[in-house]
């Protein structure tokens, strides 16, 4: 087996590469290549443990909350004894920490690395020690990579502005990629018997992806007696610094505010009850909600942030609002509420036309085998 046929897949859980990219992996395996992920063991490893052609190795020492000097060096070590042992064509390292000691140990190791920076986050924002800490970091060991990708412009140009990354060393990938086909279309029926609009948005339960935001409006609207139903689905991260409380959460539902439909791995019976899909989040590199909403031709509404506005034209497939904006955000929904119903309708077959041009699971992984290729990787023979 020559290292030209093998790439590894490194991050921070299992969970981000069963739910972001298990696509573009079993393409891989499908053309020949041998796959490794390396990422801590949870409840998703299992479910692409077993692909023939996929070896799992279990990360112990990555940590993906805090910084420490000690935890982060054995992960750097750790890195390094698998990348010389594996002796992968190419890895793909994706979030801060794998991005910062995998692209260090892939170095090291004489392996070339392609860093995946996915979304900036709360631990990018800010003046702070733990915020200068990682732009240094970013600085120093992305210039290792043979490449730095990045999911929207905004994010690009924040790089390449504080000099962490050399433009002609950068490449934009258009998201994660959202299959059409398994996301279905489902367009709003001018027929609608319910004379109540649903809102649906959809991300794990944390300040920054803007729920406090979405549970005010949906006050102001109940208020102003606009007949909508908000629903927030996903999970409690209560690992986070910036976690809703779960007693918070409760108080909303016990008061009627929003439903909480808990945590699914399967969205589509969700999105296909909803009308409008709604993530008010601070910053995005490019939000699977959205991708998967448009898909299934649903407008959209978001803050006008980094990778949100990548995919909304005003007033075309949706709505963009003031970042931390509750009383723009509750406007844009009451608009939204009253359009006609064929309004409703074109708006959503606008975000599935979107979708179609730019945003497909098959134009990802087209940009991913055409670049595996430049970087002169060859799968083995079947």
């Amino acid at each position: 087996m020559t290292a030209k046929g093998r790439i590894a897949f490194v991050a921070n859980t299992s969970w981000s590469i069963y739910k972001f990219r298990l696509y573009l992996i079993e393409r891989l395996l499908k053309e020949g290549f041998t796959i490794y992920v390396l990422a801590p063991r949870d409840a998703y490893t299992e479910k692409f443990e077993q692909l023939k052609g996929l070896t799992f190795i279990q990360l112990y020492h990555f940590y993906p909350k805090g910084i420490s000097p000690i935890r982060d060096y054995r992960l750097y070590k750790e890195l390094l004894h698998h990348y010389r042992t594996t002796r992968p064509g190419l890895i793909f390292h994706y979030t801060i920490k794998a991005n910062l000691y995998g692209t260090r140990a892939a170095a090291r190791a004489g392996i070339p690395s392609i860093s995946v920076i996915t979304g900036l986050g709360h631990t990018f924002s800010g003046e702070g020690w733990l915020q200068r800490g990682v732009r240094v970091g970013y600085r120093r060991q992305l210039r290792k990579a043979a490449e730095v990708w990045f999911l929207n412009e905004d994010d690009r140009k924040v790089f390449t502005t504080q000099h962490l990354v050399g433009a002609d060393n950068t490449f934009l990938l258009p998201g994660e990629g959202v299959d059409p086909n398994y996301f279905y279309p489902a367009p709003y029926d001018p027929n609608h018997p319910h004379p109540t609009v649903t809102f649906l948005l959809i991300g794990r339960l944390i300040r920054h992806k803007g729920i406090l935001e979405f549970v005010e409006a949906a006050k102001q609207l109940k208020q102003q007696q606009v007949p909508v139903q908000c629903q927030l689905l996903g999970f409690f991260d209560d690992e986070s610094p910036v976690a809703i409380p779960r007693d918070q959460l409760e108080e909303w539902i016990s008061s009627g505010i929003i439903t909480w439909l808990g945590h699914t791995d399967d969205v589509r019976p969700f999105i296909e009850k909803a009308d409008c899909i709604v993530l008010p989040s601070y910053r995005e590199g490019m939000p699977l909600s959205l991708l998967e909403g448009a898909a299934m031709c649903k407008a959209l509404i978001a803050a006008d942030t980094a990778g949100c506005r990548d995919l909304i034209e005003e007033g075309v497939n949706g709505y963009l609002c003031r970042p931390k904006d509750s009383a723009g955000l509750a406007a844009k929904m009451a608009e939204y509420v009253h359009l006609p119903p064929n309004t409703k309708k074109q708006l959503g077959l606008s975000s599935r036309e979107r979708i179609l041009q730019r945003f497909t699971s098959d134009t990802v992984v087209a940009i991913y085998l055409e670049k595996i290729k430049t970087l002169g990787l060859t799968p083995h023979e079947h």
